[in-house]
Parts: C-alpha cells; structure tokens; sequence
C-alpha cells in the first residue's frame, strides 16, 4: 500500500522512479571526447602545494564519481578497484616523478554504486622543489579505460628567500562537521560553510604580510541553449561570452596580518553563502609590508549551480529542463502554474500526453533525464552542462558518431559522410585569458530546422527509444 499511495501522488515522476529502480544500469553512453582522453572513470583535481617536515611536496586529493567506476558484486557489498597514476613532468616533457597507487572502493549497497556524491581520494607525493606539469590518470581495472587530468604545479623551495604564497583551495564542512577539501570548479548552490584557504611558505619572525581576500561574482549567462536554427549570438554578447569579466561584483573584503611567525602558515576565510548561479572569484593577496616588490596574487574561480547539481531531483528542476521537448504553447502553460500541486498536474499531463503506454513514458522519461545528468558531468563549465550547446545536443541527438578536436573549435560528426552539413555540428571555443572555463558556441544554421524537428518529434512519440 506504501507504494502504491506513493505512485499515484508522484504520478510520472513516481513510475519513472520505480521503473528505473528495476532497469539496472543506465542506457545512456557516456561521450568520449577526442583530445581530452574522456574515455573512464569520472573525476575532479586539486593539488595543494605543501611542506611537510622540510619536505616539499603536493597534497593530491581527487574527486571521484562512483557511478562511473566498474562494480563487482563481493560477499555483502559491491566493489570496484582502480588504479591512480601520477607523474610530474619538467617544462621540456621529461618524466621527473611516477608513481601507481592501486585502490578499491567497497560500498554496502547497489544504489551507492550510483552516487553522484564524489569519493575523495588522498596522498602526499614528496619532490624536489621546481616547476612541473602534473599528469594524473585514473583507469578502472575491470574496463581498462582511463581518464588524464593535467595541470601546471610549483613546489616552493624551503631555502629560498621571502615568503611565498600557495594556490587557493576550497573546503566543505562535511556531515560529520569536519571540513574536506572540495577538487573541482563546480558548486551545488546553496552550500553552507565553505571556505577558502592559502598557505604561507618561507615566513620568518621579522616578515610582517597582510594577507586580503576578495570575493568577486561576474554577470553570467545561465540561460538553456537556443535551437540549432535559431539566430547566431552576436559577439561581444553575454550569451556569447558566457562570463562577464570586465563587470565584477565585489560580495566581500577580509584581511589578515601574519606577523612574529616561521616557516609555514595557514590562513582560512569563511565565505558566505552562495546562492545565485554563476561564476565566482576568490582573489587572495599577500604583501610584505616595507618591501617595494608587487604583492603576491592567487586566484581561484568557481561556478555555482543548481541545489542538487549534477543530479535534477526537484520538481522544478524537472519542469526547467523540458525546454528543449516542449513547444511554446507548453512550455507556457508549464510555466503559468501558480502552485507546486498545479505544476505537478500540468507536469504528469504532458507526459501523459506523449506516449499512451504508462511503462513506455517512463523508461522516455528516465532516458531524458539520465542524458541530462550525463550533459551535466561532461560539459558544464560556467553554466550547467545540460544549459550550454553542446549539452542541448547531446540530449536530444546522444552521443556523436565522431569528435574532432581543433585548437579553435570542436566539430561533432552524426554520420559517417563529411559532406552531410545537416549533421554535422561544429562549436566555436570562446576562450577568456587567465580562466578555467570555455564556453563552445554551435554555430546556428537554418538547414539544421528540418533534422532538429525530425528529431524532436522522435523524442516525442517514443521512437526515440
């Protein structure tokens, strides 16, 4: 009776919950993207340059997305193993520092092995001081396929002169009221106590440094992508750009001084909570007071979306996405609901009206919005993944065929002729100096109204699946 009473209140929603519940693993294919090595498990960086007893070194922690591992069903738990490679490599590409960690990740039940809540995973890799490009790659035993992450890194000296300032880093209180390093450069809105923090290296007793934060927020597009067809974004434009760099909203100042101090300190900045979307700077100075040289900057940006990101759980959510499955006239009525309960009958109505098979809805339901999910993890930079171009694409058409990889641009092949521009997709990279993201413009073409039709129709009666 529970269950059925649940049924009948979620409507759609509840058959989709329960029908996928039985369908085991998700339909949707992961996207392997030529050039970024894309191809395993899922995960975010951070490395926290760190001196430890003298020792110069990087506090590695990856965040790894369960979900996208190989499990194995062991005694009373489910299991995967995976293997993490690091390499540090010099500025001319020659290998100084390699080093494989094997692990396993055991979880007690199927629906964990589903999770989108990162695993954090953690070591101290010790090297000599320098500057290095750091290569990280994450590949999954039982499938063999991998992941590379790369970035550049500095170990600081401990003999050298003069205080020296580290990279930003972002922590998380965690259920247990600890707080964890939070990799990446994405943030579910509306995260309480999150932090910010630096590392002083080099300090001695005689160094006086005021160390200042400020907390910037950019004017940024969040907007869901517009038709293949449609007009073109002019250049110079927010839906262009995506970010507004040159527009910056100062949300906070805080100072430290550091004074009568040695070696090494930590200083952390409590941030207020983030509840709009877009992107955001955290911006920490150190300057040592009578010296004349330029103070020491750190920067570090991040992107702040939806409550549940990357997962689309509310109501509301659900309705937002349908965007790109609706024709105004419904997308208007959707919208016009004046409370929860209305939006949810005009919610179950519209899918009720697509596809008169109850268990067929469903399974075209869960389709949608695993896609939608899988938009979120591969694509979202300043926006979330489903939001931008290149994710409105991939729901509705899945995975390309082929992928090309070009300095500018990025070219998505659905079929097998080059010479077919109808399905052919090619995305200009817009590129900020200095910045994390890139935002992919489609370019729009009128051809492409024929196709898009075709294949919103699909979606529409079920042939999709």
């Amino acid at each position: 009776m529970p269950v059925q009473r649940q049924t009948a209140w979620l409507g759609w929603i509840g058959v989709w919950i329960l029908v996928g519940a039985g369908l085991g693993c998700s339909g949707t294919r992961p996207m392997a993207v030529v050039g970024e090595e894309e191809r395993g498990p899922s995960f975010v960086m951070e490395a926290i340059p760190v001196l430890r007893n003298g020792q110069p070194g990087l506090s590695l922690y990856l965040g790894l997305r369960p979900r996208t591992l190989v499990f194995t069903h062991v005694d009373t738990a489910y299991q995967a193993t995976y293997e993490v490679l690091v390499r540090l490599l010099d500025e001319k590409g020659r290998v100084r520092y390699e080093q494989a960690f094997g692990d396993t990740l055991r979880v007690p039940t199927f629906a964990d092995t589903r999770a989108h809540a990162l695993h954090l995973w953690h070591r101290f890799v010790p090297y000599r001081p320098g500057r290095y490009r750091l290569e990280v790659t994450v590949t999954d035993r039982h499938s063999r396929h991998y992941t590379t992450r790369r970035r550049r890194v500095y170990l600081p000296d401990p003999a050298g002169r003069g205080p020296v300032l580290s990279p930003v880093w972002l922590e998380r209180q965690t259920a247990s009221g600890r707080y964890a390093v939070h990799p990446g450069l994405h943030v579910a809105a509306g995260v309480d106590s999150l932090r910010a923090a630096v590392a002083l290296f080099r300090l001695a007793p005689w160094h006086r440094v005021q160390v200042r934060l400020l907390l910037l927020q950019f004017p940024t597009d969040t907007t869901a992508a517009r038709p293949p067809y449609d007009l073109m974004p002019v250049p110079g434009s927010l839906a262009y750009r995506g970010i507004a760099y040159d527009r910056p909203e100062t949300l906070q100042v805080s100072t430290r001084q550091v004074e009568g101090l040695s070696g090494s300190v930590r200083i952390d900045f409590m941030l207020p909570l983030l509840v709009k979307r877009g992107v955001y700077r955290v911006e920490v100075t150190a300057r040592v007071e009578g010296q004349e040289q330029q103070p020491a900057v750190s920067r570090r940006e991040l992107a702040v979306h939806g409550p549940t990101f990357p997962q689309v759980e509310t109501l509301g959510q659900m309705v937002e996405a349908l965007v790109y499955l609706t024709y105004p006239d419904e997308w208007e009525q959707l919208r016009a609901a004046r409370t929860p309960a209305e939006l949810r009958v005009r919610f179950d109505a519209f899918w009720g009206r697509l596809v008169g098979d109850r268990r067929k809805a469903a399974r075209l339901l869960r389709l949608y919005y695993e896609r939608l999910e899988q938009a979120n993890l591969q694509f979202s930079a300043f926006k979330e993944g489903w939001r931008t171009d290149r994710g409105m694409v991939y729901l509705m058409l899945g995975p390309p065929y082929v992928v090309e990889d070009r300095i500018d641009k990025q070219i998505w092949y659905y079929t097998y002729s080059e010479q077919d521009p109808r399905y052919r997709f090619v995305f200009e990279r817009v590129r900020w100096p200095g910045s994390p993201f890139v935002n992919y413009v489609l370019r729009r073409q009128p051809y492409y109204y024929d196709m898009w039709q075709r294949a919103l129709t699909r979606w529409r009666n079920g042939q999709v699946l």
